[in-house]
């Protein structure tokens, strides 16, 4: 059955609406049975456009990871504040356990204060508080004590790794 002989109904219908069998028939093939050379070029270049489409697409930034935090502003101060808090209640349990000799905690906090000298007052206070969590915890020297000091030592070390891994970037 050639294409110009379907069955579509009532002549009269199609007419009424301004439609003809070319207004119908799928553009694939013209009446002759040939190619339609523009339509096939148009597809050639949409095509060869969509396969070199990601050769050309420029590197888009790292997106984070679902459960990523975002390592703006933002998280860059909370993971400060983070580390100063670990500080200062590891300077209290060393203290309370080595004396109040051991003043390691609180110089190394010295040395963020002079890195990070626009925070401050904000890490002033995170130190404290840490301090005073710890003092309120803990008011003796024992095992439970020496052990809560390391976990907060590995807890500093991960937060300092993830600033050092920031400004690495």
């Amino acid at each position: 059955m050639s294409w110009n002989k379907l069955d579509l109904g009532p002549a009269g219908a199609w007419g009424e609406r301004g439609l003809s069998l070319n207004s119908i028939l799928p553009p694939r093939l013209d009446f002759t049975g040939k190619p339609m050379k523009l339509r096939s070029l148009a597809c050639a270049l949409v095509l060869a456009a969509a396969i070199a489409a990601p050769a050309f697409a420029q590197p888009q930034p790292a997106q984070p990871r679902p459960g990523e935090p975002v390592r703006g502003e933002e998280w860059y101060r909370g993971q400060l504040v983070e580390l100063s808090e670990v500080l200062g209640g590891s300077h209290y349990l060393r203290i309370l356990c080595d004396g109040r000799g051991d003043q390691r905690w609180r110089d190394y906090m010295r040395g963020v204060i002079e890195r990070e000298p626009s925070y401050n007052a904000l890490l002033v206070e995170g130190f404290n508080r840490g301090y005073r969590n710890e003092e309120a915890r803990f008011p003796t020297c024992d095992q439970t004590t020496r052990q809560m000091e390391a976990e907060l030592r590995a807890r500093g070390v991960r937060v300092a790794q993830g600033l050092r891994a920031r400004h690495s970037n």
